[in-house]
């Protein structure tokens, strides 16, 4: 009888060191509106605060925060609502799942004491997961990765693409991953395209270019620029992009 209570305190032990408990968050920076629905109701948050599983944070206009969660840190930009749908930890895991709903969030994940972290974060398309130490996310599905490694792929499905520092890749709707693109080669086609954009609009009419040519090379750094004389009824604007060999 003794032996049999000395083995189910053994291994009620075991059980008790494995099993995962809640953990929390804490707000660290508040800029703006930032607040927590709680029991139905929104409620503003301050530095210093406590955020629970399950919690959603949302940040207004012209507002950021910063929530330490667990070891790691995420920033929220302005108009951005979060869901910490899993918060746990044991002493070999740190667990931590997070829904992005709007707006853009930024993962630093930290690892301290041989634990493994299974940070990701996830819109209701696509999911992040920490293979690295951090990366940018928004709600077009868009993933940047400023540390490491990191990999992406469609929410309903595990496996995804791993996504090098300085590399970008979007999930799309049609359930594909985008080929990862560097962030200066990305940075660069946004350019020509919005110049390229308002060119052709400016043609239609009206005052200001009254047509446009874009024209891009490696090379320097990003300038644009458009000369038309008074009487002219054309213009162009050159854009002239450097990007610096891998």
């Amino acid at each position: 009888m003794r032996k049999m209570k000395t083995l189910l305190l053994a291994a009620l032990f075991i059980v008790l060191g494995t099993s995962a408990f809640a953990a929390d968050a804490t707000v660290t920076f508040v800029s703006g509106k930032v607040e927590v629905q709680r029991d139905g109701k929104w409620i503003a948050l301050q530095k210093g605060d406590t955020v629970l599983q399950s919690e959603t944070i949302s940040t207004g206009f012209q507002s950021e925060a910063k929530i330490k969660v667990l070891e790691s840190v995420m920033y929220l930009g302005p108009v951005t609502r979060i869901t910490l749908e899993e918060l746990s930890s044991t002493e070999q895991n740190d667990n931590v799942n997070v829904y992005l709903k709007t707006g853009t969030a930024r993962s630093q994940v930290r690892h301290i004491d041989n634990k493994r972290v299974n940070y990701q974060v996830h819109t209701a398309v696509a999911v992040a997961s920490c293979r690295g130490t951090g990366w940018i996310m928004d709600d077009s599905n868009t993933v940047e990765v400023t540390e490491n490694t990191v990999e992406v792929g469609l929410f309903t499905q595990p496996a995804g693409v791993l996504v090098q520092e300085n590399q970008t890749v979007t999930v799309s709707e049609t359930s594909s991953v985008s080929q990862p693109m560097s962030t200066v080669e990305k940075s660069a086609t946004e350019v020509i395209n919005t110049v390229a954009t308002t060119s052709a609009k400016e043609s239609e009419g009206g005052a200001g270019l009254g047509g446009g040519v874009v024209s891009g090379r490696s090379g320097g750094n990003v300038a644009a620029g458009n000369s038309a004389d008074a009487g002219d009824t054309t213009a162009s604007v050159t854009v002239m992009i450097e990007i610096p060999e891998e």
